[in-house]
């Protein structure tokens, strides 16, 4: 993809995600077009890093509940960012494979969390519910049976798909 053609398909991508997203889709996509690490790799090469960067948020997270300080809060944001920068990559390694414009991955994670929060919580997103909170233990039935429902929706499509 030639520079021209890359930063075309970097704009055509901003109206896929925030537009406070768009400078990082822009700086990834830089990062593949211009730096030879980051250009040679792919989902399996990314696998370790993936697993090393979540146990570093896990272990900043310790940490920080250990001993909540402003130093250990600073250090969960940046693994924190380290863990997004691994969902970025590989939403653009699935941009690329799929010819869509950078940040259409990004946008479809997005839309999907966005979707899954608000279908396994319908107790905190009811219209009629105002501030109150419902009890943990609805929270946890209700989640336990939309998890139990999904599942059966997902062994339906493997048989048919």
């Amino acid at each position: 993809m030639g520079e021209r053609d890359e930063q075309s398909a970097v704009e055509s991508g901003a109206d896929q995600v925030e537009p406070r997203l768009q400078p990082v889709i822009e700086a990834m996509a830089t990062l593949r077009r211009r730096c030879p690490w980051s250009s040679r790799q792919d989902h399996q090469s990314l696998e370790k890093y993936a697993l090393e960067e979540t146990d570093e948020l896990i272990d900043a997270l310790e940490d920080f509940t250990a001993k909540p300080t402003a130093e250990l809060r600073a250090g969960v944001v940046e693994e924190l960012g380290d863990v997004f920068y691994q969902v970025l990559f590989h939403s653009a390694l699935l941009d690329e494979s799929s010819g869509h414009a950078y940040g259409h991955s990004l946008g479809a994670v997005i839309e999907g969390l966005e979707a899954k929060l608000i279908r396994r919580h319908p107790l905190a997103f009811t219209d009629d519910s105002g501030d109150e909170m419902a009890s943990l233990e609805d929270v946890e039935r209700e989640y336990h049976r939309i998890k139990a429902e999904e599942k059966t929706t997902l062994r339906g499509e493997d048989r048919t798909g």
